[in-house]
């Protein structure tokens, strides 16, 4: 398989490892670790429980990454332990409703019975056991003691990105840019007194908001930052949760969701069953360039982010995923979008839309 295949074994089963020591780690903090002993139902069920709500997931004993390296290095690992080891995650994700649509099904790409990974079961587990077992090899700190795991990721996600050619700008913003926009939305910010709130409506694999987190002035501060992004494209989506974990984001902080977002809007809060649009501080967006999107579901009347602007035309969505952009900024908040360069001087429905932003003051600046 080539590589940007091959990138949904090597990325979920570094993830696999983080989210068992970040496990391991909770445990330590509050005195739990008994738990890998435990064999009474009740007992486990209550630790599987308290894990559940402090981090959100919960690895049962026999499935953490130690006990599965373990058993390939004595040569007891059956094929089938990986699946039961990825249905145990998913079950156990399901405990805690709030933090469930971060961790469900985020190991939903890895596809344990791909024949390419080899032509019967025992060389599928031989593949995979090779996987983990290098993976396991990898030192998660640099020499300084710092944790140096999402930046491996980030770059991971770089290289197979660029591997895969043009089929990877749909997952990955190349560093350059992205720091650019980053900087853009964020240049007026000195330091962050409440929450800094940033939506990325077309995130890939999240890089630009992790991107804009590192331009703050004290975005590293835990809680410091809102993460909120949307994805059509499912094994990006699971790519995104598993980045912005890696990168230390509690799932308190971050709410990401898999839908088209040009269909329905997205995101809002719930005000005595009226939806209001939420607001943000910052605005980042690398969307698919001139994408043919279904207009004829727009009411036209009713969708409140194209009103007193226009529609987009149904061959290129390029506007639409501005105005959906805009509709969502703060007064006070900044917005960088990558587009391609028609959008400066497309007529008919787009030159009027162009002419309405421009009436309304909101263009800062093109660069090219």
């Amino acid at each position: 398989m080539d590589a940007s295949e091959y990138k949904n074994y090597i990325l979920p089963f570094m993830f696999y490892r983080y989210l068992s020591e970040n496990q391991h780690r909770y445990l330590l903090d509050n005195h739990l670790k008994d738990f890998y002993n435990v064999i009474d139902k009740e007992e486990r069920e209550e630790y599987l429980e308290e894990c559940s709500k402090g981090i959100g997931y919960a690895i049962a004993p026999e499935y953490t990454w130690d006990k599965i390296v373990s058993k390939i290095e004595t040569h007891k690992i059956k094929a089938s332990d990986f699946q039961d080891m990825f249905d145990s995650f998913n079950m156990n994700a399901r405990r805690n409703p709030i933090a469930e649509s971060d961790f469900a099904d985020v190991f939903s790409d890895v596809n344990l019975g791909d024949t390419r990974l080899g032509s019967n079961t025992n060389e599928r587990a031989k593949a995979l056991n090779d996987i983990v077992l290098m993976i396991n090899e990898f030192n998660f700190k640099d020499e300084s003691g710092h944790d140096i795991l999402g930046d491996v990721y980030e770059y991971l996600i770089g290289e197979f990105a660029a591997s895969a050619g043009k089929k990877g700008g749909e997952f990955y913003t190349p560093h350059e840019v992205s720091q650019i926009l980053a900087r853009l939305v964020t240049i007026n910010v000195k330091k962050i007194d409440d929450q800094f709130r940033v939506y990325d409506p077309t995130m890939g694999s999240g890089s630009l908001l992790l991107t804009v987190q590192k331009e703050l002035p004290n975005g590293n501060e835990m809680g410091s930052v809102e993460f909120f992004g949307q994805e059509l494209n499912t094994t990006t989506y699971n790519l995104a949760r598993m980045n912005l974990m890696m990168h230390g984001v509690n799932y308190r902080n971050m709410e990401l969701r898999r839908a088209n977002t040009l269909d329905t809007d997205w995101p809002f809060a719930e005000k005595e069953g009226i939806q209001i649009p939420r607001k943000f501080d910052a605005v980042v967006a690398n969307p698919p360039y001139s994408q043919n999107w279904d207009i004829k579901n727009v009411d036209r009347e009713k969708d409140t982010r194209f009103k007193g602007f226009g529609v987009a035309p149904a061959s290129k969505a390029d506007y639409a995923f501005v105005l959906h952009g805009l509709y969502h900024l703060e007064k006070t908040g900044t917005m960088a979008i990558v587009l391609p360069h028609g959008v400066l001087f497309r007529g008919a429905s787009e030159g009027k839309i162009r002419k309405n932003i421009i009436n309304e003051n909101l263009l800062d600046a093109v660069i090219g």
